[in-house]
């Protein structure tokens, strides 16, 4: 379902031709199923047109005297194919006079968009299927951001009429996060925060976007300020110590994993962090054992898995090694990035090298090279593929 409209309406009293319009380009073929249409009483025509790559349009809908009884889904007879590169576009156009005799305020009042009856809107949802599920993907790529931008519009609208209402500016935060917007989300968490100084949440969601935001200092006083009201907010302790641990904090920021996880030990993410602090310190043996954990509880985490497999392929002590569960590991998290990530690649190589299979692991340093890594890990890369060359697998010889 593909939305064209626009949450930014502002009507004047006795504005008889107020006109919002909207289009949106389609990436991929689709074929249209269904429309439908929504406004509220003020709206007086509504038009959907596709507009071909070759300039010629065809009719989506058109309704020249709207009446809020039709907001309808309104299914075609015969779906058609709409190929990528067409336009849908809508226009919607309202009469905010006293001559409406659907207008519910007379005397006509300024309206703005809203959820209620007594708002307006101005949407039209295009049922469409696409050829199969990677070009549904691509279509969800394209048009998902659109869709986040306008929700944030007419939030943003709502909170300017009442400020006042929290689940406004938390639900706004939470989509200004999904576009990476993070300095605004932090504005209205804050305001949440302000609004409700007693609530755990609000400063735990305050505390997240400031991290996001990069505002590393102000996040630890509002983790903090959760943990105060909450002292058994398990969340709150692992996204703490992730800002420690970014602060060159690594034994605070250890001492709060291991809360999280006292506190639920079903926390993957907090086993997880509390073996990179532990491997980085050098108890491997430890770490080895943070890092199953968080593989058992959470199977679909590349960096547990990767981990994991790094571990088991090159542990300087050969009591910590298992090849055969190196390359298991290894091979899933080469699986879980779709073979598009260098480092995950990188680290099946050593799996394999340490089981002796040095003509597969040469191969998969070639494939991981083929992906243009940062000169960093392509310089590593090359010197570890150099030892498998000798017939020599990789073991870590200082912390890594």
């Amino acid at each position: 379902m593909l939305r064209l409209g626009r949450q930014s309406i502002d009507i004047a009293p006795g504005e008889k031709h107020y006109t919002i319009t909207d289009s949106f380009v389609l990436p991929v073929d689709v074929e249209v199923q269904a429309v439908q249409p929504h406004a509220h009483y003020r709206a007086r025509e509504v038009t959907g047109v596709a507009t071909l790559p070759d300039g010629t349009t065809k009719w989506l809908i058109f309704i020249k005297d709207w009446d809020v009884r039709w907001q309808h889904v309104y299914r075609y007879v015969t779906p058609f194919a709409l190929p990528h590169g067409t336009t849908l576009a809508v226009r919607y156009t309202y009469d905010n006079s006293a001559d409406n005799p659907r207008n519910p305020e007379q005397p006509p009042r300024r309206v703005q968009w809203g959820q209620w009856a007594k708002d307006e809107m101005g949407d039209l949802w295009i049922q469409v299927l696409t050829r199969d599920d990677r070009d549904l993907q691509r279509l969800n790529d394209a048009y998902h951001p659109k869709l986040l931008a306008e929700d944030i519009v007419g939030y943003e609208t709502m909170i300017r009429a009442d400020p006042s209402r929290v689940q406004l500016h938390d639900d706004v935060a939470v989509l200004y996060l999904e576009l990476g917007r993070a300095p605004e989300a932090a504005a209205h968490f804050e305001a949440s925060a302000a609004l409700k100084p007693q609530s755990a949440a609000a400063h735990f969601n305050l505390g997240t976007a400031l991290t996001m935001a990069g505002r590393l200092d102000e996040a630890i006083v509002h983790y903090q300020r959760a943990l105060q009201i909450r002292p058994d907010y398990g969340l709150a302790h692992n996204n703490l110590g992730n800002v420690l641990l970014r602060l060159g904090r690594p034994d605070e920021a250890l001492q709060h994993f291991r809360d999280a996880l006292r506190l639920d030990p079903s926390n993957a993410e907090a086993h997880y962090n509390a073996g990179s602090v532990l491997r980085s310190r050098g108890d491997l043996a430890a770490a080895l054992a943070q890092f199953r954990e968080a593989v058992e509880l959470k199977p679909d985490s590349t960096s547990a898995v990767a981990s994991l497999a790094w571990l088991l392929a090159t542990a300087p002590d050969a009591a910590l090694r298992n090849a055969g569960e190196a390359i298991r590991y290894g091979e899933r998290a080469a699986d879980l990035t779709r073979r598009t990530d260098a480092s995950a690649l990188d680290i099946l190589a050593a799996a394999y090298a340490s089981a002796g299979q040095f003509d597969r692991a040469i191969a998969i340093t070639q494939e991981a090279l083929l992906l243009k890594p940062d000169d960093a890990l392509a310089a590593a890369i090359h010197q570890r593929q150099a030892l498998y060359r000798q017939r020599r697998s990789f073991v870590q010889r200082t912390r890594d």
